[in-house]
């Protein structure tokens, strides 16, 4: 921890929280990652040393707690008051940066758990007819092919690796870039159609309300969704 040796709490507070991937970390604890493997999971770029060492880092300074999982065996990391008090610190960064920083954003690499993760969150299910809904998203620049699936029931959206045998109602070819950039608000949802970069095949019911149940990051909104725990 870095100590700017001054009577300043905006210095202290970044001599906590501006450790390389510190704030990348409490992130993915909002998100609901738990364990030590779900959070690398969505961090690919961490190494494994360096995220022990910011875990217990998080945990000396009482942002999170380590608790002994009740499925047994491995630990689980909660966010403390203090951490759950930092969601309108991510909020407004995150506003800040896709407004203001944001330029080049989408060229770099976006991994693919964590577009999922924010597809899935995206989905507005009052914008979908009644009854359940599955949707097939194919990504082909991953080697080999690969299908995700978002099962939609009761008004909450869960996501698979696996076809679990339902009938798949929508249909959705795309690059992992090109759905970046249509989840950032880059591209249109309706040009990257019309473009060949995106492919969307179902029933009228879905694919004319298509770009109001495939939503977009909130953070290219004026509000953005907060960080909730």
């Amino acid at each position: 921890m870095y100590d700017y040796g001054e009577a300043c709490p905006i210095s202290m507070a970044t001599s906590v929280l501006c450790e390389k991937w510190t704030l990348q970390i409490v992130r993915e604890l909002f998100f609901g990652s738990t364990r030590y493997s779900e959070i690398q999971k969505y961090i690919p770029n961490l190494s494994p040393s360096l995220l022990r060492t910011r875990l217990r880092f998080l945990e000396e300074q009482g942002i999170i707690i380590r608790k002994a999982s009740t499925s047994g065996g491995r630990h689980e990391y909660h966010l403390t008051p203090a951490g759950k008090a930092l969601a309108p610190v991510l909020t407004e960064l995150g506003r800040w940066g896709m407004r203001y920083a944001s330029e080049g954003m989408t060229d770099k690499h976006n991994p693919v758990p964590s577009l999922i993760r924010d597809i899935a969150g995206g989905i507005n299910t009052d914008e979908l007819p009644s009854g359940d809904t599955v949707i097939q998203l194919l990504l082909t620049d991953v080697k080999p092919h690969k299908k995700h699936y978002f099962y939609v029931r009761n008004n909450v959206v869960q996501e698979c690796s696996q076809n679990l045998g339902f009938d798949v109602d929508v249909y959705i070819t795309a690059t992992t870039k090109a759905l970046t950039r249509v989840w950032y608000g880059e591209t249109d949802i309706h040009q990257a159609i019309e473009n060949g970069l995106l492919k969307v095949v179902g029933p009228s019911v879905y694919t004319r309300n298509l770009s109001r149940w495939l939503g977009i990051s909130s953070f290219t909104s004026d509000n953005p969704q907060p960080f909730q725990s």
